[in-house]
């Protein structure tokens, strides 16, 4: 599993048309806020969270494969798309995973400590230090982010 930012504590989350934020709280060695930083999906063609009971972990976000995670869930996505969900379903995981690839879109898992979890599918997710300009490109992993890191390309 890769890495998520260490030391931060989410602090909620906003889901606004085809964007979704994840607010995160650096906290000092005291407990108070030192830094606030924002997760956000953008073009988010679908989404699944569920409650559940508290993670040990604060935040942990993982890209996973398109079409393992796909087929792994076929039978649930197929069996939900009778109602209308998700609306990406192209009425197999073959299918599904083409299309959403040819629209460049990923998925990530996420789990949060206070019993969040479920996945995005999105074009992309980037960090943004909400206190300073400028947001950091994760095109391939969450796994090296920290504040103040120069964009990866």
């Amino acid at each position: 599993m890769e890495a998520s930012p260490r030391g931060y504590e989410l602090d909620g989350y906003t889901i606004d048309g085809s964007t979704i934020r994840f607010a995160l709280l650096e906290l000092d060695a005291r407990g108070a806020s030192h830094s606030s930083v924002e997760l956000v999906f953008r073009d988010v063609e679908g989404y699944f969270f569920r409650r559940n009971a508290a993670a040990d972990v604060t935040l942990a976000v993982e890209e996973q494969q398109l079409r393992s995670f796909l087929a792994d869930n076929e039978a649930h996505f197929a069996r939900e798309a009778r109602w209308g969900w998700p609306r990406f379903w192209q009425g197999s995981a073959e299918h599904t995973a083409d299309w959403l690839a040819t629209r460049g879109r990923r998925i990530w898992t996420v789990s949060a400590s206070y019993g969040l979890s479920g996945w995005i599918v999105a074009a992309n997710a980037a960090y943004q230090n909400t206190k300073a300009s400028g947001a950091v490109d994760l095109s391939t992993s969450l796994a090296d982010w920290r504040p103040g890191a120069p964009a990866r390309r």
